[in-house]
């Protein structure tokens, strides 16, 4: 009886998951989330539940990401992502804002809209960020960047700087050719993998956060 007593004090001490039931994690995104033209085992929300759950986390991914997803797309659906009941949600979007050159400030706009519609409704997010394409203008990317910086201040929201961080070689200047499919804009399987394992930590900080 000692035993098993004794067992079960420290399952209870060493186990991960803080919850009766599995947490419903979404991710809501666009094509890096999704995992453009890769097998789904390939695919970024996959390998993060794998990975999540392997370190004893009861979590659940709901993948509500679609290619060429805008922010302006995110926030027209956003009552459907609601149906789905998460419990906590990834928001990444806004590399196509930027890829189709939209305003900075019509994008965080957008992003601030729907961040607020998930915080009424007492559903924590965490804030993925993106770099604008190098092509564009130096002010643009600033404050591309910025925008990120600023919508997690002020709602008060863990944020992971740069999905695509360690993809990139030569301190940022070039795309290393083994994460990137042939159009150079996706990361690969591999570079799945390096995201995956880049923003983990971040992630479990988040889910730590949260009180059900």
């Amino acid at each position: 009886m000692i035993k098993w007593f004794l067992a079960l004090l420290s399952a209870c001490i060493f186990s991960t998951s803080v919850w009766a039931v599995p947490l419903k994690l979404m991710v809501f995104g666009d094509s890096l989330s999704v995992g453009h033209n890769l097998p789904q085992e390939d695919s970024f929300y996959f390998q993060l539940e794998k990975s999540l759950q392997t370190d004893g986390f009861e979590v659940h991914l709901l993948n509500y990401s679609k290619s060429g997803e805008t922010s302006a797309g995110g926030l027209a659906k956003i009552e459907k992502a609601l149906e789905m009941q998460p419990d906590a949600v990834l928001l990444e979007l806004g590399i196509n804002d930027a890829l189709h050159g939209m305003k900075v400030a019509s994008t965080q706009q957008n992003l601030q809209a729907i961040i607020v519609t998930f915080l009424n409704k007492k559903i924590p997010v965490l804030l993925i960020g993106m770099e604008a394409p190098v092509v564009m203008e130096l002010p643009y990317r600033t404050a591309f960047r910025q925008m990120y910086q600023t919508l997690a201040q002020e709602n008060h929201l863990i944020l992971y700087p740069f999905f695509m961080e360690g993809l990139w070689k030569n301190n940022g200047i070039h795309k290393d050719l083994n994460y990137f499919l042939p159009d150079l804009a996706h990361p690969s399987a591999q570079g799945v993998a390096i995201m995956t394992k880049n923003i983990l930590p971040t992630v479990k900080k988040f889910l730590r956060s949260i009180k059900r």
